[in-house]
């Protein structure tokens, strides 16, 4: 574990969005205060723009928190040249330590490659400006620089940063105290309000006055009777009195109590006794002539103040299509028994699997839905094989036919694999979609919205970089799953499995296989997971639309459009703005400690911050 609290922290962010802003308030604060966040989908590689600073520089802005930083950098640089952009300044941030090497191939890359300046800023670059100048950000960023390394008391960071309107108060005067918070927070002020603060477990006393040292920018008491006859209140007042220009109290009372601190009686209050709206008016003047800006986005302020504390909402009152990885399946009513006279050996049983699908009631007895190719089996000769309706029998021979309908089923299936040139792997035990003497296996489907597309069912990818580069081939295969529905239907769950191996075709062992296919489908999500079952199944078809295994009433066939339903309600896809990038960030971050873990093994010092 870094023994740097601020390194520990930055190497583990979970909340990327945070991360955006976190980069962008540090980079306004160090040379581009002309900052523009942009983020979300369609920022064309560009998490922030500075179109012309004082300078007349155009600046665009990138960050990331992926381990492969450098494929990052050529991808958004990459982008933001194709549409078209110039920047005469790209700034990049990361969260990787990075060599002086490192820096240098950094620079000379995008000088060399697109005539712009780089102004990289590393983990290391990032650490000395949070310790310095920039540590205010520590406390407005709770996600990323959390406990216990950065301690909290009622719920805010106690990482010094004077940025908060402390607001003091009684129970009694809870409801003026939160109506006060929540008009000042959709002015833009960060608040921090007693009564409604998490301050379970702690001593509120010494909570408030933990804030006031580190993070009150103003301190306003709701001033009232109730609230003077408490001690610990107004000592708090005393104290903070001491400090010139801090305080400003809130009366809700029009008279003046004797019980009153001397140093508070002489301030002029803000009058909340008439007219709450009054009141607000007056703290709102003071602020400003103190020179206390507002420091939240307006919509982020009305967030806080309306108590947005769920996650965002992300769905609209309109109705849109789901799909599932779930198709239609219809099976035989009868299966047949075909009693042998010689048991198969298990050359001659796997060699039979590829043509035929049955299932070994006994060493001489097998069940099918579908006779047998002509020669292949040694059957005791009769007039008629005998059939039953399978689904009226709970058992034959000891074996439950619910059961065996589901293997013949996908071993039906798995005869399409095989005569559509599927190998087999024996390690995974699945049929895989090899790649062909003429390239990848890229096949063309019908997405569910009726365009035509490819979409690619092997390729190659490479773990790692430099010296340590590893490139490996992707091979996918389907998984079916025969089930019967809760209505009597049958259907069958079609799961995508990705098979990794070398670039000679040898498997990887235990943990090497995860993290190759975690590398392999990294940026894949619903839509490109859809794309690739389509492509799977489609690649299948016997016929349009169908996979049939068997002829008449013996067919086993299974539908290739999935299922579907419409939901009432949709997503909306401005909330989930950009929700695809952050998960291709974190889903890099999560693959982190595998790659740091390769590269100690295969160094025997480890390079960079160790985690």
């Amino acid at each position: 574990m870094s023994a740097d609290s601020i390194i520990y922290c930055l190497e583990r962010i979970s909340d990327y969005r945070d991360f955006e802003r976190l980069c962008s308030a540090f980079l306004a604060s160090i040379g581009y205060p002309l900052i523009d966040p942009m983020g979300g989908t369609g920022d064309e590689g560009r998490d922030a723009i500075i179109r012309s600073d004082e300078a007349g520089r155009q600046i665009g802005f990138a960050y990331t928190v992926r381990s492969d930083w450098r494929t990052k950098l050529a991808s958004d640089s990459k982008r933001v040249h194709e549409m078209g952009h110039d920047p005469d300044v790209f700034v990049f941030v990361c969260t990787e330590a990075l060599s002086a090497s490192d820096k240098d191939f950094a620079h000379r890359y995008i000088a060399e490659k697109y005539g712009w300046t780089l102004d990289l800023f590393d983990l290391e670059r990032l650490r000395v400006q949070l310790v310095g100048p920039q540590r205010h950000l520590i406390a407005q960023h709770p996600s990323i620089f959390t406990p216990p390394f950065f301690p909290q008391r009622g719920g805010q960071s106690i990482a010094e940063s004077r940025d908060t309107l402390l607001i003091d108060h009684v129970a009694a005067d809870h409801a003026l105290a939160t109506w006060l918070a929540r008009r000042l927070s959709l002015a833009g002020f960060r608040t921090w309000c007693h009564g409604t603060a998490p301050l379970a477990g702690e001593n509120d006393d010494e909570t408030v006055r933990k804030l006031l040292d580190v993070r009150a920018s103003h301190y306003l008491p709701i001033v009232s009777g109730s609230s003077l006859s408490d001690g610990m209140f107004t000592e708090r007042c005393t104290i903070a009195t001491a400090k010139e220009d801090f305080v400003l109290p809130c009366s809700s009372v029009a008279i003046q109590d004797s019980r009153m601190p001397s140093r508070l009686a002489k301030l002029m209050p803000a009058d909340f006794s008439n007219s709450w709206n009054v009141g607000l008016g007056q703290v709102l003047a003071r602020l400003e002539t103190l020179g206390i800006k507002p420091t939240l986005e307006l919509e982020r302020g009305r967030q806080i103040a309306l108590r947005d504390y769920l996650p965002t909402r992300v769905t609209v009152a309109k109705p849109e299509p789901v799909f599932a990885n779930v198709f239609p399946l219809q099976l035989p009513k009868s299966m047949l028994v075909l009693d042998l006279q010689n048991p198969l050996t298990d050359v001659e049983m796997l060699e039979l699997r590829k043509r035929w699908a049955f299932v070994g009631l006994s060493a001489n007895r097998l069940i099918a839905f579908t006779h047998p190719p002509p020669k292949t089996i040694s059957a005791i000769q009769v007039e008629r094989i005998p059939e039953f309706s399978w689904a009226d029998i709970p058992q034959k021979d000891g074996k439950k036919t619910f059961d065996l309908a589901k293997e013949l089923a996908w071993r039906s299936l798995e005869i399409v694999c095989a005569k559509k040139g599927l190998k087999f792997c024996t390690d995974r035990r699945v049929f895989y979609f090899p790649k062909g003497e003429s390239g990848d296996w890229n096949q063309a489907i019908k997405h569910v919205d009726g365009r035509t597309t490819t979409v690619q069912l092997t390729g190659e990818r490479t773990k790692g970089w430099g010296d340590r580069a590893s490139p490996f081939l992707y091979q996918l295969a389907p998984r079916f799953r025969p089930q019967l529905d809760v209505n009597g239907t049958w259907n069958v769950v079609v799961n995508v499995y990705i098979r990794v191996t070398t670039l000679e075709g040898a498997m990887f062992e235990s943990k090497e296989i995860g993290r190759r296919r975690k590398i392999v489908s990294k940026s894949w999500w619903n839509k490109e997971w859809l794309a690739r079952l389509l492509g799977v199944v489609q690649a299948l078809q016997t016929s349009d639309g169908r996979i049939e295994v068997g002829e008449g009433a013996r067919a086993v066939v299974m539908q290739t459009t999935p299922l579907s339903w419409e939901c009432p309600v949709g997503l909306d896809v401005i909330a989930l703005s950009g929700v695809s990038d952050i998960g291709q960030e974190i889903a890099q971050y999560r693959s982190r400690d595998d790659e740091e873990e390769d590269a100690s093994a295969s160094s025997p010092l480890p390079e960079g911050v160790g985690s």
